[in-house]
């Protein structure tokens, strides 16, 4: 009997060491990372994103490249160009710069057009870039980028 009644209570404090280390091991994952709180792992303060965003476009292969989070508008353009020629893009420019704003991206193969939209939420600038894509007698109306400068 007092065999067992040890075996019960070395198994409530391994459940109990189980627990508390699972509850830390959550803490430290998912706790807050803004804290600023010096010192302490996995509670240090991370640099927010920034607003800027950026969409360039071949108009030869239609190809495209965007870039978002940026804290400048330089580096995001640059990023956006890069991403272009990285998906095959040639003489790849920009068609728009976001600052804390969105914009889509829609084309049509049929028409051969483009129409970026921007607009303060993402969804409605897919919704214009559309109307205005249709507006033009297009069928094959597609979104193809939708995205917002700090990357909402």
């Amino acid at each position: 009997m007092v065999g067992d009644r040890r075996k019960s209570i070395f198994g409530g404090l391994l459940l109990l060491v189980l627990f508390v280390g699972v509850l830390y091991a959550s803490w430290i994952y998912f706790g807050p990372k803004d804290a600023g709180l010096p010192g302490l792992p996995g509670l240090a303060s991370e640099p927010a994103a920034g607003s800027y965003g950026a969409l360039a476009m071949s108009d030869d292969t239609g190809n495209y490249g965007t870039a978002w989070g940026f804290s400048d508008p330089v580096t995001a353009e640059q990023r956006s160009l890069a991403e272009c020629q990285k998906s095959g893009g040639q003489n790849c420019i920009i068609k728009t710069s976001l600052n804390g704003n969105c914009g889509s991206l829609v084309t049509s193969g049929q028409a051969r057009q483009s129409y970026v939209v921007t607009d303060a939420d993402k969804l409605a600038a897919a919704a214009f870039g559309l109307a205005q894509c249709q507006a033009s007698g297009a069928q094959d109306c597609a979104v193809k980028a939708q995205f917002c400068g700090n990357g909402g």
